[in-house]
């Protein structure tokens, strides 16, 4: 570590303590560690950099620079700086002669040869998907540093892929469930609650910003007219996390027109691409935040259902509980018994049981198997005692990014895949480049040829395939006739279903439970729902793949690796999105007011049949299929045109090396060398990628 220093400073290198960690961005550690002798007096005058210092609560001095190097290397070594982000930010400093390159390759190399320590990481966060996600930014540094233009955008789009990847979590609960201590204490830090931060009437997105902010989001006008509200056109900004109360507290007039707040905070959970969603509750009065919530459980990976422990099985929960486990979230459900710490363990655990217990009568009563409670993970906790919130937080961790977490493994499985292809790209091409330097003239006149052939070929495939992709949109039809009919016989044994349950309530004069026939109508839609749309999935998956199959064909095997996009993971976020509330609250309307059941049948009847055609789903299908085949043909097209163009660059390249006359003989074999050696680190960083 000290060597390293007496390198940078010579004889001006100072006595500071080898184990410092310092805790800077990887942008202002790369400044930091860029700090010579040569540029000092320079540098120290920029306002910048005494604000980083600043910040870091240091004097601008060569002292304090000099612990800051050696503070950045250890906090690298133990992870707590993003190395790649710090060779970027070296890489960008040296193009732009801040550092010279004597010094920006002592500092990059340094920082390379560095073993990175795992065990000094949380243990939450040494998961396989971190070790391998670092692995592979590793390598994909080494890749940018081959300096081949033609795949330098297909590397950053690699990386910002893996690493921009977001893991997501709603939080629910009821009033007094715990749900703003409960995430303090996950994030280990007060965040929601303070003075500062949103009340839990709002929906707040808790990401990850090296700069904190606040972005307040409004209903649109159409929103608001159909809360009662009057009509306004705002714009949603960006304000002083300080200021965000004028906008989110009760007593403004403002704070209606709030649709949510995105907060970007500076905290290690957040950091490791976590967002969490922390929902209004489930007793909010407004009906469009209720259906917000939905939407973002729906896309969330894990939804946290929170219950204070002393009130806990509420018909609110249950409703909640049963329905998200019908809706297909139960390997996603974790329940957690909050404030734990004002009951005994006996009472902990009979609470535990009952809960249970309830989820299950609840499903056994609306009709649904109760294994669907199997996958569940249950909780107890208490924020205030910090009990149970470390095992709650090893768990997320464990299921998002240890080796069972099926995200996690299909960004590495991707980010693999695409680094393969780009390391096999640029090992052909430097081979190809030894040809042409070790061939005679012929040969290389044979290499260019071959080169000029296989552009031709994809420029003739290109015009066969542009014809073949048109054709596929005209036989690609995915209209159902059937679809309508299959959803009214669907609707036809809900209704009976609702009215067996307000005859078995008026018969034994007891309360009908409203909340139990949401459940029954939601969960009864939504099993044709997901059928049919499996169906169409399935449908329109089997046409693209059988179109790739003949692309291949007329492609050849030598040409076709394209990269696609992914049609099932497109269709599946582009799916039409079923709101319930408007149907619920006309089936409760037309029970409260007709009691005829005959009546009330016909009625039901209605409402269902007009549900039905006002979701219009054959149209919004074929509307989806439409999209989903033009992303295809797409990027098809562009995938061949990026073929074409790295041929005839490659094509450039052998030529010029052809044409080449060395004046020394040596400085052939020294380009033949370099050539080698690269070729040799592709094979070396082949068989890396294979181990992770």
């Amino acid at each position: 570590m000290i060597k390293i220093l007496e390198q940078i400073w010579g004889i001006k290198t100072l006595y500071v303590d080898e184990n410092h960690i310092s805790k800077f961005s990887s942008d202002e550690a790369a400044i930091i560690l860029c700090i010579t002798p040569r540029n000092y007096d320079r540098l120290i005058r920029l306002e910048s950099l005494k604000g980083i210092f600043a910040r870091a609560n240091l004097s601008l001095n060569e002292y304090s620079v000099q612990l800051s190097q050696i503070g950045i290397i250890n906090a690298i070594k133990t992870l707590q700086i993003d190395i790649n982000g710090v060779l970027n930010g070296l890489n960008e400093i040296a193009k732009n002669d801040i550092i010279d390159f004597v010094g920006y390759s002592l500092i990059s190399e340094f920082i390379n040869s560095l073993e990175l320590d795992f065990t000094k990481v949380d243990s939450a966060k040494a998961q396989p998907f971190h070790k391998n996600l670092h692995t592979l930014n590793e390598i994909h540094q080494i890749l940018s540093e081959f300096e081949f233009k033609e795949v330098s955008q297909r590397l950053i789009n690699a990386y910002d892929s893996a690493n921009n990847s977001k893991f997501k979590i709603a939080v629910t609960g009821v009033i007094n469930a715990g749900k703003s201590s409960t995430l303090n204490a996950l994030m280990n830090q007060n965040i929601l609650g303070a003075s500062n931060i949103p009340e839990t009437a709002n929906l707040s997105i808790l990401t990850y910003s090296e700069d904190e902010f606040a972005k307040v989001c409004f209903w649109s006008p159409e929103e608001l007219k159909s809360m009662n509200l009057e009509p306004k056109e705002m714009k949603d900004k960006i304000v002083p996390i300080s200021e965000l109360k004028l906008y989110t507290t009760a007593a403004n007039e403002i704070s209606k027109m709030v649709k949510e707040v995105i907060l970007g905070i500076k905290l290690d959970i957040l950091k490791d691409g976590i967002d969490i969603i922390d929902t209004p509750g489930l007793d909010d009065a407004v009906v469009l935040r209720e259906i917000l919530t939905a939407n973002y459980m729906s896309q969330s990976d894990f939804t946290l259902h929170l219950m204070n422990a002393s009130q806990s099985a509420t018909k609110k929960d249950m409703a909640f509980i049963v329905n998200t486990l019908k809706n297909g979230k139960s390997g996603g459900l974790i329940i957690a018994l909050t404030h734990i710490d004002k009951l005994s363990q006996n009472d902990i655990k009979e609470v535990l049981n009952y809960t249970k217990n309830s989820i299950k009568t609840e499903l056994n009563e609306c009709g649904f198997d109760e294994s669907l409670a199997d996958e569940t993970k249950f909780f107890t906790i208490s924020a205030i005692k910090n009990i149970g919130i470390d095992e709650l937080k090893s768990y997320l961790y464990e299921s998002f990014f240890g080796s069972n977490s099926k995200k996690a493994t299909l960004i590495i499985d991707n980010y693999k895949k695409e680094l393969l292809n780009i390391t096999q790209l640029i090992s052909n091409d430097l081979k190809a480049q030894k040809t042409a330097l070790t061939s005679d003239t012929a040969t290389a006149k044979e290499l260019a040829k071959s080169l000029q052939n296989e552009i031709d070929e994809i420029s003739n495939a290109t015009n066969s395939i542009n014809s073949e992709l048109e054709n596929l949109l005209k036989r690609l039809n995915y209209d159902n006739e059937n679809s309508n009919a299959t959803l009214k016989s669907i609707s036809a044994k809900i209704k009976d279903r609702v009215i067996s349950d307000v005859k078995y309530a008026t018969d034994k004069k007891i309360k009908l439970d409203i909340m139990r026939l949401g459940v029954i109508i939601e969960s009864g839609f939504n099993d044709s729902f997901i059928d049919f749309f499996r169906d169409f999935k399935q449908q329109i998956s089997k046409d693209i793949d059988s179109a790739s199959k003949i692309l291949e064909l007329k492609l050849g095997a030598k040409n076709a690796n394209l990269t696609l996009p992914d049609i099932r993971a497109y269709i599946d976020e582009h799916l039409p999105k079923i709101n319930y509330e408007i149907l619920n609250s006309d089936v409760n309307k037309v029970i409260k007011n007709q009691k005829n059941i005959e009546l009330l049948g016909a009625n039901l009847t209605t409402i269902f049949d007009d549900f039905i055609i006002n979701l219009n789903l054959t149209n919004k299908l074929s509307t989806l299929a439409l999209s989903c085949t033009n992303e295809f043909i797409t990027s098809i097209k562009s995938e061949l045109n990026s073929m074409q163009e790295h041929l005839k660059t490659k094509e450039a390249q052998i030529n010029t090396i052809a044409k080449s006359n060395f004046d020394n003989i040596k400085d052939k074999e020294r380009l033949i060398a370099n050539i080698d050696s690269k070729i040799a680190q592709c094979q070396e960083i082949k068989n890396r990628i294979e181990l992770c």
